[in-house]
């Protein structure tokens, strides 16, 4: 067994092989970036920042949209003894005043004392009218050095990264993440009981570097294993999904992970002209979480590139959070469907198999916890429920967050006698975890329970309304009747009366619910976090501020 390492030992050791990463950016360019010389690179970044005063435990904010300097600022800053906190790059962020208030509310709560960036971007940066503003240095001064000979030092315990939350429930937050944490993640992913990753395996993959899923379960992850992998720029990936699925092909990727959304945008976007040049038949490991996996996705993805050598069997469905490094399951036996009978489940929370001819619900397994980790369903007293009641997800092990940076009290809430409460719910049956939707979205009308996610992805096919353009969401009237909207963005092309009488339709036949009110906006309307994800509770704020709309319909 290896002993425990920091980010910076194991990209030494990496660095002692002939592997390494091939940073692909917005527009097609490859960088190689090997073990061995990122190391070199690293040392040089992080001689130039002890230059610039800063000391080991110092945070530093990278915003870089070049995948290669991104990876090379981050392995710096660590080989510094510093801390990094990843922030979403401009291009990336869905306008430039969303980019600066986002940026500089972060930089604000980490208290950093540098930001690394780009010449093009530092401009762009807001940084006036803090209390004590950080520096701001580009890469390519860093450049210069002078070099570290060797990397500075750090204990297991010593913080390796500050991951601020993607903020689609609540204001962002940042997860202080121990050296010893991620090393439990990245081993418990990739170990015999996770996805028996090997020095042979090569990854690929579009995910932003900013978020856990793309710098920890794709980067770290390939480091800690001495593996080659391959990072596309998520720009290059949104701009041309095929991309993604090419340099599969081409570096014969077998690990690739990502949310369900790009398996649909792939299903809809690669022309079958394409898939007849693509060969997937290397791709073992289709990783699939960040947000609700649905089943009908990933079978209609497996279907559509069958021809190209995919295979079903190749799915890993996956459930995990920032607060816990990223992963807390994987369902490494494949895909696996539980049909429960939605009357019951909502009615009663209980998930039993349906019977035929009975409404039913598909839900995804998502594997069970990792070894040395613990996870059980909990109700509102925190009591444990048995299999296939619905409840609160709680986990514990060593691969649990240090705390929320300077936040005492969201603390206190998300750690409690050694658990950490997701703030999610889901079920287990026979010790595989099912995930239903998260506990404060959850909408409950005459005595049923509707989780928004489930009535979205009802209405996500509806004729006009693009990918990932809806939101569901409850509000609760004092005086009046509480309402169920929907507000989904539809393009140009399409007639509001068309789209509002599917929409209610398709609701009211897949979930028997009748919606409220349905809110008919352009494409942009619905504010999202810099990972993609709708921002629910943001769009019901705005909703009932009267400020969602610029143009638009509702009924």
């Amino acid at each position: 067994m290896i002993e425990p390492r920091t980010v910076t030992e194991a990209l030494a050791g990496a660095a002692e092989t002939t592997r390494g990463v091939i940073a692909i950016e917005h527009d097609g360019r490859s960088v190689p970036l090997p073990y061995r010389q990122l190391l070199a690179d690293a040392l040089t970044l992080a001689g130039a920042l002890h230059a610039r005063g800063l000391v080991p435990g110092d945070r530093v904010a990278i915003v870089l949209p070049e995948v290669s300097d991104f990876i090379q600022a981050f392995f710096g800053i660590s080989a510094a003894g510093l801390v990094p906190v990843p922030l979403c790059p401009p291009a990336q962020a869905a306008d430039l005043p969303t980019f600066a208030r986002q940026s500089q509310h972060i930089l604000m709560a980490a208290r950093t004392a540098a930001v690394v960036t780009s010449v093009d971007v530092a401009p762009l940066l807001n940084v006036t009218g803090m209390l004590e503003p950080p520096s701001v240095v580009t890469i390519d001064q860093l450049r210069h050095g002078p070099a570290l000979e060797t990397p500075v030092r750090v204990s297991l315990a010593s913080t390796a990264l500050l991951q601020f939350t993607s903020g689609s429930t609540a204001g962002p937050k940042g997860v202080v993440l121990s050296h010893a944490s991620l090393d439990a993640n990245v081993n418990a992913i990739t170990g015999p009981d996770g996805l028996a990753i090997t020095p042979a395996d090569v990854g690929v993959s579009w995910l932003p570097l900013y978020h856990d899923m793309g710098l920890i379960g794709m980067l770290l992850t390939a480091v800690y294993m001495a593996a080659d992998v391959v990072v596309l720029s998520p720009v290059l990936f949104l701009k041309r999904p095929s991309a993604w699925l090419e340099a599969i092909s081409h570096y014969g990727g077998t690990v690739s992970f990502a949310p369900n959304f790009a398996y649909d945008l792939c299903r809809r976007r690669v022309k079958p002209s394409q898939i007849d040049t693509l060969n997937l038949s290397s791709w073992r490991v289709a990783g699939c979480g960040a947000e609700p996996i649905r089943a009908d996705s990933l079978a209609a993805f497996a279907a559509h590139f069958a021809r190209a050598g995919f295979r079903e069997s190749s799915f890993v469905p996956s459930y995990g959070l920032a607060e816990h490094a990223l992963a807390v399951a994987l369902s490494v036996d494949g895909l696996k469907v539980d049909v429960v009978d939605a009357e019951r489940l909502v009615r009663e929370s209980i998930a039993m198999p349906a019977v035929n001819g009975s409404p039913a619900v598909r839900i995804v397994g998502c594997g069970r916890a990792f070894p040395g980790h613990a996870l059980t369903i909990v109700d509102d007293r925190l009591t444990g429920l048995p299999d296939r009641h619905v409840g609160s997800i709680v986990v514990r092990g060593p691969s649990m967050m240090d705390g929320y940076f300077e936040h005492p009290a969201a603390t206190t809430e998300a750690l409690s006698a050694g658990w950490l409460h997701t703030g999610d719910i889901g079920y287990l049956a026979d010790g595989e975890l099912y995930v239903c939707g998260r506990t404060k979205d959850l909408i409950i009308r005459q005595g049923r329970k509707y989780h928004p996610p489930d009535l979205e992805s009802a209405i996500a096919d509806v004729r006009g309304i693009p990918l990932a353009g809806v939101v569901v969401f409850g509000i609760n009237h004092i005086e009046e009747a509480d309402e169920v909207v929907a507000v989904v963005e539809a393009r140009a092309s399409a007639k509001p009366d068309a789209v509002i009488d599917h929409v209610r339709r398709r609701v009211r036949e897949t979930a028997g619910l009748e919606l409220d009110r349905v809110v008919v906006a352009p494409p942009g309307t619905i504010p999202r976090t810099t990972s993609g994800k709708v921002r629910r509770a943001e769009t019901r704020v705005r909703f009932q501020a009267g400020t969602l709309l610029q143009s638009g319909r509702g009924i």
